[in-house]
């Protein structure tokens, strides 16, 4: 052990000795608890709580008292309960390890790697991308675990002194705004009583006598899965919308359908599940008193194709779309230009790019008026979120964001974190006499 390290050590012991009451053997950690949350790459663990036998002096603590394996401690401090908080406490039973956040992951090698690779695909003739009722390759949900320990001393409130701890295992997990969803199954009578597992977060203190929006999220074709709650954590796309920041100024719904097969695919023909997906919304606007005058949709990939074939299909069924790293046959897109839509795309993007270009270059061409901008995703947020909101017009209602070079599953990282596009989204509503 290096010198410096013994000293520190001797200082900690006399300083333990002079106080009179210290534990070096007993185990006062009875509890670590790893905090899940999503972001654009998918879930994380944010936070790792720890809990005492007694409460903790916050201002004897220090992101250096503690490690967690593999992560950055960028904070820490205590609370009277198991969770984190901006207010802070003088002292309590838990203390709260923020994490630094890990940096976003593009994982866009290959555009549709659930599907195998792009040449065993080819081979099988279905243009390169996912097939029509397959089931992809489902990966089970990420496990919110870590293991931490306690390298310094700490200082109970009742001035003790607790000694290190090594090799706590979080024996507990919570996933934030995930939990607030309820899972259900749709059966659609309409359909042969076919069903369809979703999620649906319901405004907290909903009340039936207001009218509550609706945001339909779907997922793409990397997150088909038997297991419901596969899209919620997968990224942004639906928990952006639950999120209490948005919540407190949007209270709304939001729909995260859980598809066990893909639901498109590149010849731009859909299963019965976008039908299903319609019927489904109609019976929780019979269950809940939800505004049909102000239902949206968003989709990123599989999602965002099935966004526009429903916009298609249903024409102002939807009061706006927020289309994300997609595609579609141009050739049936026309009823497009009467539908407020912003689309999100990267220029590295094979297929989204030079499809979303030429279907709003077509409605241009109608006499559509599309704004458009290309944005850096890299710039810090406050200098994205103000490009993103120069964009908007009164008298536009269809808008065009490209991302520089990216590729596929770039695109969606940044994108539920543009709020001047969401906010827009949610402006718009349907005629009155709709």
């Amino acid at each position: 052990m290096k010198w410096k390290s013994w000293r520190r050590l001797g200082a900690a012991i006399m300083l333990c000795l002079s106080l009179g009451s210290t534990s070096f053997a007993a185990n006062h950690i009875t509890e670590a608890e790893a905090i899940g949350e999503v972001t654009g790459d998918g879930e994380h663990v944010s936070h790792v709580i720890v809990q005492y036998d007694a409460p903790v002096l916050s201002s004897s603590l220090s992101p250096s008292d503690y490690t967690v394996d593999g992560r950055t401690i960028e904070k820490v401090y205590t609370n009277t309960a198991a969770e984190k908080t901006t207010a802070h406490t003088e002292s309590g039973n838990y203390v709260v390890l923020q994490l630094q956040a890990l940096p976003l992951v593009d994982s866009s090698v290959d555009p549709h790697p659930e599907d195998g690779p792009v040449k065993d695909r080819q081979k099988k003739g279905h243009g390169g991308g996912p097939q029509l009722g397959s089931h992809g390759n489902p990966s089970p949900l990420p496990v919110m675990k870590a293991n931490v320990s306690q390298t310094g001393f700490v200082k109970t409130a009742s001035g003790a002194l607790y000694g290190p701890e090594e090799g706590i295992e979080t024996s507990k997990s919570r996933d934030l705004i995930v939990e607030d969803f309820i899972q259900g199954t749709f059966t659609d009578s309409q359909q042969q009583n076919a069903v369809l597992k979703y999620n649906l977060y319901v405004p907290k203190n909903y009340d039936p006598q207001k009218k509550y929006p609706l945001v339909l999220f779907m997922h793409d074709a990397g997150v088909v899965s038997p297991d419901v709650k596969a899209t919620l954590v997968q990224g942004l796309g639906a928990v952006t919308f639950a999120s209490p920041g948005w919540q407190a100024s949007h209270p709304c719904f939001v729909l995260a359908p859980q598809y066990d097969t893909v639901i498109v695919d590149d010849n731009y023909d859909y299963g019965p599940e976008l039908d299903r997906t319609i019927h489904l919304i109609q019976s929780l606007c019979r269950t809940y008193s939800i505004d049909t005058r102000r239902i949206y949709n968003t989709g990123q990939s599989m999602g965002g194709m099935t966004s526009i074939a429903m916009d298609v299909k249903y024409p102002h069924f939807f009061a706006a779309s927020y289309l994300i790293a997609c595609k579609w046959n141009a050739a049936v897109t026309a009823p497009l230009a009467s539908q407020p839509l912003w689309t999100v795309i990267c220029e590295g993007d094979a297929g989204a790019y030079p499809s979303m270009t030429e279907i709003l270059g077509n409605l241009e061409k109608s006499g559509t008026k599309v704004d458009r901008q290309t944005l850096d995703a890299n710039v810090p947020t406050v200098q994205l979120q103000a490009e993103a909101a120069s964009l908007i017009e009164p008298d536009c209602s269809h808008y065009l964001t490209i991302y520089k070079g990216g590729s596929h599953r770039y695109t969606w990282l940044y994108a539920y974190t543009m709020k001047p596009a969401l906010e827009w989204i949610f402006s718009q509503s349907l005629p009155e006499t709709h």
